[in-house]
């Protein structure tokens, strides 16, 4: 049936410039439409030419499918940039997609048969959440009224929410460079990790490297002859030690001795410096002293009442940096 007509007239508040319905009444039918065009589809490239082309059917204004649209070619958008105004950026994309909620859910056509909705499970969004997130994406639409060919209405008037999902691409595509920066900048905080571990590593093989030759010493020293005055156990027979090089970094005075003694020591940069007596072994006996320090000039008041006559080593340790005198105690 086709029928032409400007504005409705009588009980018929809607009004149609072309009205076409088929009915089903025969099974044997294997295709039906209320209204069909066709015109010859001819490929060319419209980039540049901006060829007007062929078209089965032209609307200028809102078009409403109630039902499933099927294309066998692409949907487009119209997106001239000469078109637009009010050009800017999209950000914060990620929490704007974080904020959406997908559902999963099935119309209910038999409270609404004469929109004609799909059957079965439906994925999407809930367009009041959406509204809430990306209001410019969700719109009322209005459902005319529906009237039978007598001209009784079979559904009211209403109206509905709808989503321009098309929008939401554009809102994906800046979340994923939004995405890929973030990756990128972690990877260079990786990167800069790694190199930082590295060099980390670099200076923890030096400072083996320095305990290893520090041990070598001690071990050295440990295995020289004693001095004749302290195996007859006299202090005024035994030589003051000097140690030119260090004196200025780590000194103790008087040595030998025989109960207590003055550790002397300087640090030229401030640091986390430690400061250890050992044994003629090389086994740790104490900590004398450990502080967080200014540079500057420090001693130490050693009382070695606890400690047997022997050959002892004193330690200054400067953010792992040694340098070791040895010290002597006697018998009074």
């Amino acid at each position: 049936m086709g029928l032409v007509s400007a504005q409705g007239t009588g009980a018929i508040t809607n009004a149609y410039g072309v009205h076409g319905s088929v009915a089903n009444t025969d099974p044997a039918t294997t295709f039906r439409a209320g209204v069909y065009g066709t015109s010859p589809v001819v490929y060319t490239d419209t980039n540049s030419t901006g060829a007007l082309g062929s078209w089965a059917g032209y609307f200028q204004g809102m078009v409403r499918i109630s039902s499933n649209a099927y294309v066998n070619g692409n949907v487009l958008v119209t997106s001239d940039a000469s078109l637009k105004t009010n050009v800017e950026d999209i950000t914060n994309a990620r929490e704007l997609i974080a904020a959406l909620q997908p559902k999963s859910y099935e119309f209910i056509p038999q409270q609404h048969p004469h929109m004609q909705m799909p059957p079965g499970r439906q994925l999407g969004l809930m367009a009041p959440e959406v509204q809430e997130v990306l209001p410019e994406l969700v719109e009322r639409v209005p459902i005319p009224a529906e009237y039978d060919t007598t001209g009784t209405m079979v559904a009211e008037a209403t109206s509905h929410l709808a989503i321009n999902y098309n929008g939401f691409i554009p809102v994906l595509i800046a979340a994923v460079k939004e995405q890929q920066q973030t990756i990128s900048e972690v990877t260079a905080s990786v990167a800069q990790e790694a190199s930082e571990m590295q060099d980390l590593r670099n200076l923890l093989e030096e400072q083996r490297t320095r305990i290893d030759h520090m041990e070598q010493l001690l071990a050295e020293c440990c295995n020289r002859p004693t001095p004749d005055g302290l195996r007859e156990g006299g202090i005024n027979n035994v030589p003051e030690l000097h140690d030119t090089e260090g004196d200025r970094k780590l000194r103790i005075q008087p040595n030998p001795f025989s109960e207590s003694t003055t550790v002397f020591y300087m640090l030229e940069r401030s640091g986390r410096s430690q400061l250890m007596a050992n044994s003629a072994d090389g086994k740790q006996l104490r900590v004398l002293q450990e502080a967080n320090l200014e540079s500057g000039s420090y001693q130490y008041e050693w009382n070695t009442a606890y400690l047997a006559a022997g050959i002892y080593y004193v330690t200054l340790l400067l953010d792992g940096q040694p340098v070791v005198k040895k010290a002597v105690k006697v018998n009074r």
